[in-house]
């Protein structure tokens, strides 16, 4: 029998991990755009001084590798000098005692490889262009490049109609997003290089909750300019409410009874309440903006007749189509979109779902809308039937959790196969293994058992069903 050893990881690998971690948190932290050659030379500069310095491949190279790329950073170098640092970085990788030179210079030859062109641009403009106009890295991140440093200092010091302010000189909805935003800004935080990110997004609502009722600035002088936008959800509102303030008069013709779009009639209540949502649209109105409800363009009133009346018209219908499974009978009565379901759900048509066994077809914030608000209506069992695994699903993984605390049973890695209609509406769901293509998996069809569950579903994408679904292969 051969001798066991046990592996443990040298000092220098440790050493080296440490520093791929603390690298990694920078980068999170890091604007996009970042350049490459920058991130290159401060990676070298670190490596360089962790170095035990008894090799020559690392005490001499990598301080070599570094004042290369300090002169091409710099634009103090010609292209013959990237030759030079990929045989340099190739040497210290094949001759290095220590892993972190060898890994060090196995950074330098692939940026080298993968990013070419950075470092061309580099020697060719004689300057780096990405640090002209590097942005903070959440306020970047953020859709709207709302000030969030400027309002969380606001917050801080208690001044929370002024953050209010802040907020809505580049969105008019801070309540609403207090509630909503998917804060893609707490990604590129800077306080993740040290533990976590900050609750930006919680700021915000705090902000909105504890400022009362902020007026909005006074509209610019009158330019005799009438506006008509077409549709009060977010879009329009905000066209409107900036369009209001340049000094034009505007006026927004909605369809429905109410403004808010999608923030209204397809986010239920318990993650948006409306009269938080109303005083956003309440403040957007002060400004002047006119509304017509009940509205319908083409019907009751010709676009036409809009661009005669109106220097300029703006179409913001927004996105509220359904997506569609392309089976055949989808359009069987009893089957409708989750879009039309919340939207009846919001103007007060609720169905009966008491005792009744729902299913969700898909995987995103809308799927997870449906079936919080199914268990809401009384449904004894709500599942989601995706087709591909959780870590794929497009939805918030707050709003995935919440969902599996309130009792929802994920069904991944299932796709409907067709739809049966009879007496009854019928899915039938089978299970398909996953494949790894793309670097996402995928449902692929094969020949399983069955089994069958009688339900009453509603899915995303965004249908409901009223139908039994075949689910996961025994």
């Amino acid at each position: 029998m051969s001798r066991l050893e046990l592996f443990t990881p040298s000092k220098d690998q440790l050493m080296v991990e440490s520093l791929y971690k603390n690298l990694e948190q920078r980068i999170v932290a890091s604007p996009p755009g970042i350049c490459p050659v920058d991130i290159t030379r401060a990676f070298i500069e670190m490596c360089h001084a962790q170095t035990c310095g008894k090799c020559v491949p690392c005490r001499v190279g990598l301080h070599q590798l570094k004042h290369m790329i300090t002169n091409v950073l710099n634009g103090d170098a010609d292209y013959e000098i990237l030759d030079l640092i990929e045989e340099t970085s190739l040497s210290i990788m094949q001759t290095a005692d220590c892993a972190i030179g060898s890994e060090a210079a196995k950074m330098v030859w692939r940026m080298v490889h993968t990013c070419r062109d950075d470092f061309e641009a580099h020697i060719r403009n004689k300057r780096c262009s990405c640090a002209i106009s590097q942005p903070v890295p959440c306020v970047a991140l953020c859709p709207a490049h709302v000030d969030i440093p400027g309002y969380i200092a606001l917050v801080r010091e208690g001044r929370y109609a002024d953050a209010i302010q802040l907020i809505r000189k580049d969105n008019p909805f801070p309540s609403t997003c207090g509630f909503i935003c998917e804060h893609p800004c707490e990604a590129r935080c800077r306080r993740n290089m040290v533990d976590t990110s900050v609750n930006i997004r919680g700021l915000k609502r705090a902000a909105a909750d504890l400022a009362g009722k902020v007026a909005p600035p006074p509209c610019g002088p009158s330019t005799g300019k009438k506006i008509a936008v077409v549709g009060g959800g977010p879009s329009g509102l905000s066209s409107a409410y900036y369009l209001q303030l340049m000094g034009h008069q505007v006026t927004v013709y909605e369809m429905l009874p109410k403004l808010g779009g999608m923030l209204r009639y397809g986010i239920p209540n318990y993650r948006l309440p409306k009269d938080r949502l109303e005083e956003d649209t309440d403040a957007i109105l002060e400004t002047g903006i006119q509304v017509h409800y009940n509205v319908k363009i083409g019907e009751d009133i010709k676009l036409d007749e809009l661009r005669k009346v109106y220097d300029a018209v703006l179409i913001t219908v927004g996105a509220s189509t359904d997506k569609k499974l392309g089976l055949p009978n989808e359009d069987a009565e009893g089957i409708t979109s989750a879009v039309g379901f919340l939207r009846n759900v919001s103007l007060g048509d609720c169905p009966d779902l008491t005792g009744q066994e729902v299913a969700v077809i898909g995987g995103g914030n809308v799927s997870m809308d449906a079936v919080r608000t199914a268990i809401r209506l009384g449904a004894k069992k709500v599942s989601i039937v995706y087709r591909r695994r959780v870590a794929d699903m497009t939805a918030l993984p707050a709003e995935i959790e919440a969902a599996v605390a309130e009792g929802v049973e994920l069904l991944t890695l299932v796709a409907p196969a067709g739809i049966e209609v009879d007496e009854w509406t019928c899915i039938r769901c089978p299970c398909y293994p996953a494949d790894d293509q793309h670097h996402q998996r995928r449902p692929r069809k094969r020949n399983c058992q069955r089994r069958t569950g009688v339900c009453d579903p509603m899915s995303d994408h965004d249908r409901c069903y009223r139908t039994e679904y075949r689910d996961k292969a025994l």
